[in-house]
């Protein structure tokens, strides 16, 4: 089956996608973005035959199968509720919506119009973290006890700029947070019971930087830190009753370090490109097309993680 792709939106992450296409020899149908300019520069860049000059254009070719939504987070709720409602599969850039009752409205949307919505979230198809969640399963880590995430940037102060504009879902829980929270979970066998969260804000009112603590009934702990103002390794670790494994740059990871407890050694773990990232999702997602099953795969930990998101807001309440 081929899908009919259009890339709404052509900013940097647009742009990686494309080029992972092109790479791929995967041909992109159209591209859309509100400023025609762009829109032909990157149709030109990336040989792509159709240019719109209207959501309502994209939406209303019956050639398009699926676009990816690149766009700002603000802006996501609304262009995926018209491309549902016209029964185009989406894939979405994170953070998939800005709040959990968002989403819940979209996959709902989706359900009833038989489409698949899926959040661009690299960690959960990257091969390598589909090995070594394997690995988890078949107990080689033994039972999991505690997951660590750190994830941080400082970012120049601009109360314009969308990491610290609260009109265009600043922050970081849905910039950096989204990532960290995504990986601890997918790594913990249930979805957590208890949550604790610390919050900082930026002079604007946006969350600057957390420090999130979760727990859930078969004893799994995990800590979340991630800033907006704080350089943080990009790193996550499982440790579990007979070794420990550590993710550098876990997002997007193709290695990892294993180290055993009985024999203390370390050994390697590789999987994958960190370069067809995107490539992962694209593929993933188009199998979910044919194989609507497996969709569960993905949406679970999505699902999951805008519920912690929740219970975090209602612990920075509480700090107030």
């Amino acid at each position: 089956m081929t899908i009919n792709w259009t890339l709404i939106g052509t900013g940097t992450i647009a742009h990686e996608m494309a080029t992972v296409f092109n790479k791929n020899n995967r041909e992109i149908y159209g591209v859309f973005s509100r400023n025609a300019d762009k829109v032909n520069k990157f149709a030109t860049a990336y040989n792509i035959k159709h240019q719109f000059d209207s959501l309502d254009a994209v939406f209303s070719d019956k050639n398009v199968n699926a676009v990816y939504i690149a766009t700002p987070h603000n802006t996501h709720f609304q262009i995926a509720k018209q491309a549902i409602e016209n029964g185009k599969h989406v894939l979405m850039e994170k953070a998939i919506t800005l709040n959990q009752a968002d989403l819940n409205k979209l996959e709902n949307l989706a359900q009833q119009h038989n489409v698949i919505l899926l959040e661009a979230m690299t960690l959960v198809h990257m091969p390598l973290a589909k090995k070594i969640k394997a690995m988890i399963t078949d107990g080689l880590l033994g039972k999991i006890k505690h997951i660590s995430v750190s994830h941080g940037s400082v970012k120049p102060y601009d109360a314009e700029n969308r990491f610290f504009n609260p009109d265009l879902g600043g922050g970081v829980l849905l910039d950096m947070g989204v990532y960290g929270i995504s990986g601890a979970r997918y790594f913990m066998s249930d979805q957590p019971n208890n949550v604790q969260s610390f919050v900082d804000y930026a002079p604007t009112g946006v969350d600057e930087q957390a420090v999130t603590i979760l727990h859930n009934k078969v004893g799994e702990s995990a800590m979340v830190s991630v800033s907006l103002q704080a350089k943080q390794p990009k790193a996550l670790t499982i440790s579990g009753t007979k070794g420990y494994i550590t993710i550098p740059e876990y997002p997007r990871a193709q290695s990892a370090n294993f180290y055993h407890v009985d024999s203390d050694t370390t050994e390697s773990i590789t999987e994958g490109i960190t370069e067809n990232a995107l490539f992962y999702e694209i593929l993933d997602f188009e199998n979910v097309i044919t194989d609507p099953s497996s969709i569960q795969n993905y949406k679970t930990i999505t699902d999951d993680v805008f519920t912690i998101f929740e219970h975090m807001k209602k612990s920075w309440s509480q700090q107030k």
